[in-house]
C-alpha cells in the first residue's frame, strides 16, 4: 500500500514537472513560429536583394553586390548580385583579403577606388571571371550588433560623377547598417534550430535508458504542438501581422498602436484587484 502510494506520489511529482516543462516550451515554440511566420511573409533574401538594388538605384552604379564573410573557411562569398555579373557570380567565393571587398572584411574599413585598373588591390581574377572590368569601386564592411563583420556592401562604376566620393560613403554606409540588421536576424533565426540540435546530439551521451524516455517525450510533444490551442493562435496572429507588415506605412503604424492597446490592456488586467480584473 505505501508502494503503491510512493509511485502515484512520484507519478504526481513527474506530471507537475511535465507540464511545467510543456508550458516553458510552449512559450518558446510560440515566440519561434512568430518569428517564422513574420519571416516567411518577407524572405531575408528578398530584402537583402531589394537593399542592394535601392543602394545602387540612389548612389547610381550599373553594379553591386552583397558578399557574405564565412570566417571558418575564412572564405567572402557573392550573396546578392545585380547588373550583368548576377547569373556568372552569385554563390562564387574568394579568399578573405582577396581584392577590394575581401580587404574591407579584414580590414574593417571602407575603402573607395577611382581606378580598379591600376590599383594592385583590385581582384583582376575575379573581374576576368565575371567579365566585367570596373574603373569606380566603392566598399563598405557590413557589421553586426556584437561587432562582428557579417558581410561586404560593394558598388561598381559610379554614373554622374567622376568617381564615389565621400558623401557616396557615408550613404552607402546607410544602407549596410540596413543589411546588418537583416542578418542578424536570419543569424538569430538560424541559432534557435542549431541550439535544438545540438541539444537532441548532446543526448547521445546519456544513459540508453534516459536518452530513450526523452525522444519519446520528445516525439509526443512534437505531435501534440501542432494542434496546441495557444500556439495555433500565436501562429495565427504573426501571419496577420505579417500580412499588415507588407502593406503600407499607414497600416503598419496603425496595427502596431493596436498591438501596444492590448499589450497594455493585458498588463493592466493582470493585475491583482485593478478594475479590468473585477470587469473580466
Amino acid at each position: 500500500m505505501a508502494e503503491d502510494q510512493s509511485q502515484d506520489n512520484r507519478h504526481s511529482n513527474g506530471s507537475a514537472e511535465d507540464l511545467a516543462f510543456l508550458a516553458e516550451l510552449r512559450v518558446a515554440l510560440g515566440s519561434a513560429a512568430a518569428v517564422g511566420a513574420l519571416a516567411a511573409a518577407s524572405p531575408a533574401d528578398d530584402l537583402l536583394a531589394r537593399i542592394v538594388r535601392t543602394a545602387a538605384q540612389v548612389i547610381s552604379s550599373p553594379e553591386g553586390a552583397l558578399f557574405l564573410v564565412d570566417q571558418e573557411r575564412r572564405l567572402l562569398t557573392f550573396d546578392v548580385v545585380i547588373g550583368k555579373t548576377a547569373a556568372t557570380m552569385r554563390g562564387t567565393s574568394f579568399p578573405l583579403g582577396h581584392g577590394i571587398a575581401g580587404l574591407v572584411a579584414v580590414s574593417r574599413q571602407s575603402i573607395a577606388v577611382a581606378n580598379a585598373q591600376d590599383d594592385p588591390r583590385h581582384a583582376k581574377d575575379i573581374a576576368a571571371q565575371s567579365g566585367y572590368f570596373p574603373t569606380t569601386i566603392l566598399a563598405v564592411p557590413v557589421t553586426g550588433g556584437d561587432g562582428t563583420v557579417l558581410g561586404v556592401l560593394e558598388l561598381l562604376d559610379r554614373q554622374r560623377q567622376p568617381t564615389y566620393d565621400l558623401a557616396d560613403m557615408d550613404l552607402l554606409n546607410t544602407f549596410a547598417e540596413q543589411v546588418a540588421i537583416v542578418l542578424d536576424d536570419r543569424r538569430a533565426h538560424t541559432s534557435l534550430a542549431g541550439l535544438v540540435g545540438r541539444a537532441l546530439a548532446a543526448l547521445g551521451g546519456l544513459p540508453a535508458p534516459v536518452e530513450h524516455l526523452i525522444r519519446e517525450r520528445s516525439a509526443g510533444f512534437a505531435a501534440a504542438i501542432g494542434a496546441d490551442p495557444i500556439t495555433r493562435r500565436t501562429v495565427e496572429l504573426a501571419e496577420l501581422v505579417a500580412t499588415v507588415a507588407d502593406g503600407s506605412p499607414a497600416a503598419h503604424d496603425a496595427c502596431a498602436d493596436i498591438l501596444r492597446a492590448f499589450a497594455r490592456y493585458g498588463d493592466a488586467a493582470s493585475q491583482p484587484g485593478s478594475d479590468l480584473e473585477r470587469l473580466l
